[in-house]
C-alpha cells in the first residue's frame, strides 16, 4: 500500500511506550556530508509544527549530527524513526557493533564527486557488514549530487557515474539506490521514504532471526570501581574525555543567561527558604554547552532535551536538582556530571551512551529513562538504587539480564526492542508491576513464575518467536495479570487464539490492546462446554428417549483437529508459524529483495572463501524470510565465485536445479583446477532422474563425494556417492591446507608491497636516472621482502664473528675485500654520527622514539630495537662501504656514478628487449587490442636475459596456433578475430577478486556469450615492471546486441618480484599459460615462477 506520512516535531511530544522505533544506521567516510543530509530532513521534520524555533537555521554553524530522530506515521501508526551518523569517528568504536545491529536499514554513503569514498563502500563498509553478520538491508546513497552535475559543467569528470553505482547495488544485493542533495530538500525526502519502506520491511520480519553473537560484554563502571565518580579512569578517558572536552571553535552555541532567564518558570522554595525559579525549560536550541548554567544553583527541574549537548559537567553546581531530562543529545557515558543531593527522575534517552554506567551515587532515584541507547550489557550499576520504581532499557542492544537486578524494587520494566533470548533474572523483581519485552527473540517465558512475581499485572510479549499455547498455561497463576498482549507471535495463529488464550487466563481484562468483552467470555465458555454436561443432564431427565446432540459450531475437540490439520501438532505453531512470505518477488528466478540481498551476499563470501570457511553455502539461511533456492541459472556465476574462493564444500540442498544443471557442476570438478571436493544436493529432486549416471561420471576417484539424501535414490547409491573413504578426508584435509598456504602467501605478498612498489619505480622509464639507493646497512633496504641485506649481513658476521670489536683504545673488524680496519676513537664516533644520520633519514626520532617512525621489523630483529651505537650495525656500516671519515656525507647512500651506469644498463637491455619483442610478436595482423610483445620482454627481463626467452620455457602457448575451444559460449580470441566484439577497455588494480575487469563491446546484432578461457594472459601496456595477470578459470560474459558489459575477473600475478598492478591499463595477448593443474591456485602458479630473480644492480 501507499505510505501515508506527516512529518512531526517530535518534541514536547508524549508517545504511547508501545510504539515502534525504526533505526537508520548511516555508514561511510568522515566529512562527506550527513550532517548536511541530517539537518535537511530534520528542518523538514520541523517545519509543520513550529517553524519559527527551529535550531538548525543556515545562519548557524552546522556542528556534526550524530543523532536525529523524528516521528513519522506509519500505516496509519507513530513510529519513531532514528538515524545514526558519525560511525567512522573513533568515539563510534564502543557502540558499533550494537548500533550496526540494532540497525533496521544502513545507508551507506558517498559523495558523488569523490571516487575514493565510493570504492570505501567496497573495500570497508561491505566487508563490515558482513563480517558482523548483520541482516539488515543497505541502500546505497550519493550525496551531494548536484556536485556531479556542476562538474561535468565545468568540466571536471573526476565523479562516480550513476551506472557503476548502480551495478555495485545489483552486485552486492543493495536494496536500492538512490543520489540526494540538501540543497533539494525533496530528493532529501526520497531517500528517506525509500529507507523507511526497507526498515520496515525488515522490521516485520526481523522476529525470524536468532539473535546475534555478541562480543565479551563491555567493562562497565560499576564492576569496577566502588564508588560512582567522574574522574578519568586509565586507558577509558581515551574514549570519553576528547568527545566531552570542547575548544571555543567546537562549541558552536553556549547557553546565554538570557535564554535560561526565558526558561525560568514555577516558583517554589529554595534552599535558603526564599522563593524562587525552580523549573528551567532550555528543550530545542541546539545547544552545544550550558556552562552558565552554574550560578542558578536553587533549580530543581531542569529540560536540556533535544540539543547537541557532549557534557552534563556543568549540572555538578545544581546540587537541588531533582528531575533532569537530558534526552535527545549526544552523551556517551551517564557519568559526565557530579551527582546532585536528592537526584529522582533522570532522562537520558537517545543519546549514545555504550554502556549503563553507575548509578548508585543516586540513591534517591525513582525513574531512569536510557531508552535508544546503545547498551550492550546491564552491569552493576543499579544495584544500589533501592528507590528505583521504573527503568526503561527499550530499543538497546541487550542479549542477557544476567543477575543484576537483584534487591531491585522496581514496579515498571520496559526492555521493548533489544536482543534478549531468555527472561532470566527479571524474575528476581519480586515488586514487578509492569513488563514490556516486545520485540525481542524470546521462545519461552518460563523464567516468570507467580510465586517470584506475584504482583504482575501488565505483560507485553508481541512480536516474539512464542509457539507454544503451553507458555499461556505458565501465566494462570499470576492472580492480577490483567492485561496481555500476544500478537504478533506464531503462537497467534493457531486457531481461536483469543479464545484459547481466554479460556486459560480468564481474568483478563484486556487482549492484544483489544478490551475482553462479556460476548467473548461467553464465547468461550460455549467452545470449551462449561455447561454442557449440565444440559445433558437436564435433556435426559427431560427427555429420556431421545439422544442429546452437541450442536456447537466450534468445540475444544474441533480447534485441536485444527491444529492438527494446519501446524502437525496440538498446541504449537511452530517455530515460524505457517504465514507465507507475502512481499512480492522480482527476477528470474524469481526472489524478494531480500532474498536476493541474502544471495547476493553469500556469492561474495563465496568469492571471498566462503562463510564458513571453505564453504559455499547455499542451502542453510538465518530465518525463513532469506531462504531460496538455487536454480538452473545461478550456477555459472556459483561456480565461477566457488573457483575464485577456493571453496572446498559447495552446499546447495533442495536446489531447484535441473539434471543438466547437475551436469554442469560434475564438468565443472572435472574441467577447472578448483579445490571443490564436496558437494551437498540432500533433498533436490532432480538427482533421482540421472540415476546410474551420477557413479559413472562423478569423480569418485579424486576423493570427491556427493551428498544426495531425500532425492529419491536408492540407498546404496547415496551411500557410493558419499564416497566415505579415505581419500575423501584427504582430498578435503588437502585443500584446506592449500587454502590456509595461499592465504599466508597473499599474507606475505601484501607485507611486501611497499619493498616491490619502491623497485619498480626505480627502474620507471624515465629522462635521466632517480635518485640513488641506499646501501644495504639503511633500514629502507630491510622492508618485508628483501633477502639481499639479510645476506649481505650474514657474509659480514662470518668474516666478523665478533662484529665490530672493541680492543680497548680502537675498534676492528675485517672489510669486505679481506683488509683489516682499526678504528680510533675519532673514527669511531664518525661512524657513530653517520648511524644517528642514518637513522634520522629513515624517520626515527633519536630523542623522543615513539614519536618516530618505526623501523622494519626485520631491521629490528638484525639490530635491536634501539640500534644506535650497536657494534653489528656499526661494523656492517663499513662492511658496506660507510667510511668513518668527515670527508663523505651520507654515503650510506650508494655512490652517483655508479648507479647512474647500472641504471642506464638496465634501461638500456629492456628498451632492445621491448623492440625485438614487439618485431616478432606484434608485427603481424593480431587483432585490434591484442598484443605480446611487452609480455615475453617482461619475462624476458625478470629472468635476467639479454635476449628474448622462447615463452614455452614460461608455459606459454601461442592461441592463434593451438586453442581449446570452451564448452560454453565463443572463445574471446576467435570472437575477436571474427570482429563480433572489440576491447573497450581492459583495467588491472591490486590483487585479489575482481582485480581485472574487461570491457568488451558487442558489433554483432545476435546475442552473444563470450568466454574468457582459463590460463588467459594480459600484459601491462609499457615497463610499469608491475605483474601480468592470468586468469585460472573459465569467465562468461553475457553481451545483449550492440552493447558493452564489464566482466570482473580474479587475476593471478606471475610472480611475487614484482607488485600488484595500480590502475594499470592492460591488454589481452596471444598467448595462454598451459598448466592445467596450477591454474586454481596462486600459490602454485607463485612456486612454479619462484626461478625469476630480479636483477641485482639496481637494487
Amino acid at each position: 500500500g501507499t505510505w501515508q506520512r506527516r512529518l512531526r516535531a517530535n518534541m514536547a511530544m508524549q508517545f504511547d511506550p508501545r510504539d515502534r522505533c525504526l533505526h537508520i544506521c548511516m555508514l561511510g567516510d568522515a566529512g562527506i556530508g550527513h550532517s548536511s543530509f541530517l539537518k535537511c530532513y530534520g528542518a523538514q521534520a520541523q517545519a509543520g509544527e513550529n517553524a519559527e524555533d527551529f535550531s538548525f537555521m543556515p545562519d548557524k554553524p552546522l556542528c556534526s549530527l550524530q543523532n536525529l530522530v523524528a516521528m513519522v506515521e506509519l500505516d496509519g501508526e507513530p513510529c519513531r524513526v532514528r538515524f545514526t551518523d558519525e560511525a567512522s569517528g573513533s568515539k563510534f568504536d564502543a557502540m558499533r557493533e550494537a548500533a550496526i545491529h540494532a540497525a533496521h536499514v544502513h545507508m551507506l554513503c558517498f559523495r558523488a564527486d569523490q571516487p575514493e569514498t565510493f570504492a570505501s563502500i567496497r573495500q570497508q563498509w561491505l566487508p563490515t557488514l558482513w563480517e558482523m553478520q548483520a541482516e539488515a538491508p543497505w541502500l546505497l546513497v550519493a550525496l551531494a549530487a548536484d556536485v556531479r552535475e556542476r562538474n561535468k559543467v565545468t568540466g571536471d569528470v573526476n565523479s562516480v557515474p550513476q551506472e557503476e553505482a548502480e551495478e555495485l547495488v545489483k552486485r552486492f544485493g543493495g536494496w536500492g539506490y538512490l543520489e540526494c542533495s540538501a540543497f533539494f530538500p525533496e530528493t532529501v525526502q526520497m531517500v528517506v521514504d525509500e529507507a523507511l519502506t526497507a526498515a520496515y520491511t525488515y522490521y516485520r520480519l526481523q522476529w525470524q532471526l536468532h539473535p546475534p553473537e555478541v562480543a565479551s560484554p563491555p567493562r562497565t563502571a560499576g564492576d569496577t570501581k566502588a564508588s560512582w565518580t567522574a574522574a578519568p579512569e586509565e586507558g577509558y578517558e581515551r574514549l570519553w574525555l576528547p568527545h566531552e572536552t570542547l575548544t571555543v571553535a567546537d562549541d558552536h552555541v553556549p547557553v546565554t543567561e538570557d535564554q535560561i532567564r526565558e526558561g525560568l518558570s514555577q516558583l517554589g522554595d529554595s534552599c535558603t527558604r526564599q522563593h524562587a525559579y525552580v523549573r528551567c525549560d532550555l528543550m530545542a536550541m541546539n545547544l552545544t554547552s550550558l556552562v552558565k548554567i552554574r550560578q542558578w544553583d536553587q533549580l530543581q527541574f531542569l529540560n536540556v532535551s533535544r540539543n547537541r549537548l557532549q557534557s552534563l559537567e556543568p549540572l555538578g553546581a545544581l546540587r537541588h536538582l531533582l528531575h533532569l531530562n537530558a534526552s535527545h543529545n549526544l552523551l556517551i557515558r551517564s557519568e559526565s556530571f557530579t551527582a546532585p543531593d536528592a537526584l529522582e527522575t533522570c532522562d537520558m534517552s537517545y543519546n549514545m551512551l555504550a554502556e549503563l554506567g553507575d548509578w548508585k551515587v543516586h540513591r534517591y532515584l525513582r525513574e531512569l529513562n536510557l531508552r535508544g541507547n546503545y547498551i550492550s550489557y546491564v552491569g552493576s550499576g543499579l544495584k544500589g538504587n533501592h528507590e528505583l520504581r521504573m527503568l526503561d532499557l527499550s530499543e538497546n542492544f541487550i542479549s542477557k539480564m544476567q543477575q543484576n537486578l537483584d534487591d531491585l524494587e522496581l514496579r515498571t520494566l520496559n526492555l521493548a526492542q533489544n536482543k534478549l533470548s531468555s527472561l532470566e533474572g527479571v524474575q528476581r523483581l519480586s515488586k514487578l508491576h509492569c513488563l514490556d519485552v516486545r520485540h525481542n527473540h524470546l521462545t519461552s517465558i518460563s523464567a516468570l513464575k507467580a510465586e517470584d512475581i506475584p504482583r504482575l499485572r501488565k505483560l507485553r510479549l508481541s512480536e516474539n518467536r512464542i509457539s507454544q499455547m503451553r507458555e499461556v498455561d505458565q501465566l494462570a497463576s499470576f492472580a492480577f495479570l490483567s492485561e496481555l498482549y500476544m500478537h504478533p507471535n506464531p503462537v497467534s495463529q493457531l486457531p481461536q487464539y483469543r479464545a484459547q488464550v481466554l479460556h486459560r487466563l480468564p481474568r483478563l481484562r484486556q487482549l492484544d490492546n483489544q478490551q475482553v468483552t462479556p460476548e467473548e467470555r461467553v464465547k468461550t465458555e460455549v467452545i470449551y462446554g462449561a455447561d454442557v454436561e449440565t444440559r445433558q443432564d437436564i435433556f435426559e431427565q427431560l427427555l429420556p428417549e431421545e439422544t442429546f446432540v452437541d450442536r456447537r459450531l466450534m468445540t475444544e475437540a474441533l480447534i485441536s483437529q485444527l491444529e492438527v490439520e494446519q501446524f502437525g501438532r496440538n498446541g504449537d505453531a511452530g517455530p515460524f508459524g505457517c504465514e507465507p512470505n507475502s512481499d512480492p518477488t522480482y527476477g528470474d528466478p524469481p526472489r524478494t529483495k531480500l532474498q536476493m540481498a541474502k544471495f547476493r551476499q553469500r556469492v561474495e563470501q563465496t568469492r571471498r572463501g566462503g562463510f564458513p570457511e571453505g564453504v559455499a553455502n547455499f542451502s542453510e539461511y538465518p530465518a525463513p524470510y532469506h531462504s531460496n533456492s538455487a536454480y538452473d541459472e545461478d550456477l555459472a556465476e556459483t561456480l565461477e565465485a566457488v573457483a575464485e574462493g577456493g571453496c572446498e564444500e559447495l552446499w546447495l540442498g533442495a536446489a531447484e536445479i535441473s539434471p543438466a544443471g547437475i551436469r554442469e557442476i560434475i564438468a565443472f570438478m572435472q574441467d577447472t583446477s578448483s579445490r571443490l571436493c564436496h558437494i551437498d544436493l540432500a533433498g533436490c529432486s532432480s538427482a533421482a532422474l540421472l540415476g546410474a549416471e551420477l557413479l559413472k561420471s562423478f569423480p569418485l576417484d579424486r576423493g570427491c563425494s556427493i551428498e544426495l539424501e531425500n532425492c529419491g535414490l536408492a540407498d546404496s547409491t547415496v551411500a557410493r556417492l558419499r564416497n566415505k573413504s579415505e581419500d575423501v578426508s584427504r582430498a578435503l584435509n588437502q585443500a584446506a591446507a592449500e587454502r590456509r598456504r595461499i592465504a599466508q602467501r597473499l599474507k606475505d605478498y601484501a607485507e611486501m608491497k611497499e619493498f616491490l612498489n619502491v623497485r619498480a619505480e626505480r627502474l620507471l622509464p624515465r629522462g635521466e636516472a632517480p635518485e640513488p639507493p641506499p646501501l644495504l646497512c639503511h633500514p629502507a633496504q630491510w622492508l618485508s621482502g628483501s633477502t639481499e641485506p639479510q645476506k649481505a649481513l650474514e657474509g659480514f658476521l662470518r668474516a666478523n664473528p665478533n662484529k665490530l670489536m672493541d680492543a680497548g683504545d680502537s675498534w676492528t673488524m675485517s672489510k669486505r675485500s679481506g683488509d683489516k680496519i682499526h678504528l680510533n676513537a675519532d673514527q669511531f664516533k664518525v661512524i657513530s654520527d653517520k648511524l644517528d644520520d642514518m637513522l634520522t633519514d629513515w624517520g626515527c626520532d633519536l630523542n623522543e622514539p615513539s614519536k618516530g617512525r618505526a623501523l622494519p621489523p626485520a631491521f629490528v630483529n638484525a639490530f635491536g630495537a634501539s640500534p644506535s651505537k650497536s657494534p653489528k650495525l656499526l661494523g656492517f656500516m663499513i662492511w658496506e662501504g660507510v667510511a668513518p671519515t668527515k670527508k663523505f656525507k651520507r654515503d650510506f647512500y650508494r655512490k652517483k656514478d655508479d648507479w647512474q651506469a647500472a641504471w642506464a644498463d638496465e634501461q638500456r637491455r629492456m628498451k632492445e628487449l621491448l623492440e625485438k619483442a614487439i618485431e616478432e610478436y606484434d608485427s603481424g595482423d593480431a587483432a585490434l587490442g591484442v598484443a605480446s610483445g611487452q609480455l615475453i620482454a617482461h619475462l624476458s627481463f625478470l629472468s635476467g636475459s639479454t635476449e628474448l626467452k622462447d615463452p614455452s620455457s614460461f608455459n606459454l602457448v601461442k592461441v592463434s596456433e593451438e586453442s581449446p575451444q570452451p564448452r560454453h559460449g565463443e572463445d574471446l580470441h576467435s570472437a575477436l578475430s571474427a570482429g563480433l566484439v572489440v576491447v573497450e577497455e581492459i583495467v588491472a588494480d591490486g590483487f585479489g577478486v575482481g582485480n581485472l575487469k574487461l570491457t568488451l563491446r558487442s558489433l554483432s546484432s545476435e546475442p552473444l556469450i563470450i568466454t574468457i578461457r582459463k590460463g588467459t594472459v594480459f600484459q601491462q601496456k609499457s615497463w610499469t615492471h608491475r605483474s601480468d595477470l592470468l586468469t585460472g578459470l573459465d569467465y562468461m560474459v553475457a553481451l545483449l546486441p550492440e552493447s558493452s558489459t564489464t566482466k570482473e575477473m580474479l587475476g593471478h600475478s606471475f610472480t611475487m618480484v614484482c607488485p600488484p598492478p595500480s590502475c594499470d591499463e592492460m591488454l589481452i595477448t596471444d598467448f595462454y599459460v598451459d598448466l592445467e593443474d596450477l591454474l586454481g591456485s596462486q600459490a602454485l602458479i607463485w612456486d612454479h615462477f619462484q626461478n625469476f630473480k630480479w636483477p641485482s644492480k639496481p637494487t
